[in-house]
């Protein structure tokens, strides 16, 4: 019984023993681990562009909006208006209840506010053959739109990567968003 003991004695030593070392180099492995992850962080840090998901996020929300205008034209059978408050940076939605053509007391006007960050402004180049739309756009009960419409938002308007536009389509009514990368227009996604 007695060389048992030792033998679990020793057994025990030998592998506190050769434990120590092991728990420094995975210590030192982990500070080397986080070291690496902090440096490729700030390098990554430095490439991601916000500007570009500010835009973004402000077309799809002008985007949603003119959609959202053109369906409730359908649904509701009537005019429904969007009008651009470029100085307030925000769209309005009438609802034309009595059919007019023009907003009138009993018609309120639902503001969408965009992004502290938007300017609505004329882009270094336009789509082709599209004029930016001023005032506001009617969308009909039959599922077009009275006239081609369409609105240049920026984030950023030294950055070329930061324009997006907003156009409607008379026709149809449709709804697209286009992305400006400093030499042509690309159609994203709505």
């Amino acid at each position: 019984m007695g060389e048992r003991v030792n033998d679990l004695t020793r057994s025990h030593a030998l592998s506190d023993h050769s434990r120590s070392p092991r728990h420094g180099q995975s210590f030192l492995g982990l500070l080397v681990v986080l070291l690496v992850l902090t440096l490729l962080t700030a390098y990554a840090a430095d490439r991601v562009d916000l500007t570009r998901y500010r835009a973004d996020s402000m077309a799809r929300r002008a985007t949603l909006v003119f959609i959202s205008a053109a369906r409730g034209a359908r649904q509701q059978r009537h005019d429904v208006f969007v009008t651009v408050d470029s100085a307030g940076k925000r769209l309005g939605t009438v609802h034309d209840l009595n059919g007019n053509g023009r907003r009138d007391p009993g018609e309120k006007v639902a503001w969408t506010a965009l992004d502290a960050t938007t300017d609505i402004l004329d882009p270094p180049r336009r789509l082709p053959g599209q004029e930016p739309g001023t005032g506001s756009v009617r969308f009909t009960p039959v599922g077009g739109a009275a006239s081609d419409f369409v609105l240049y938002l920026t984030s950023d308007a030294s950055t070329h990567g930061a324009w997006r536009a907003v156009q409607v389509v008379s026709q149809s009514g449709l709804v697209q968003l286009w992305r400006y990368d400093g030499a042509r227009w690309a159609r994203g996604r709505s």
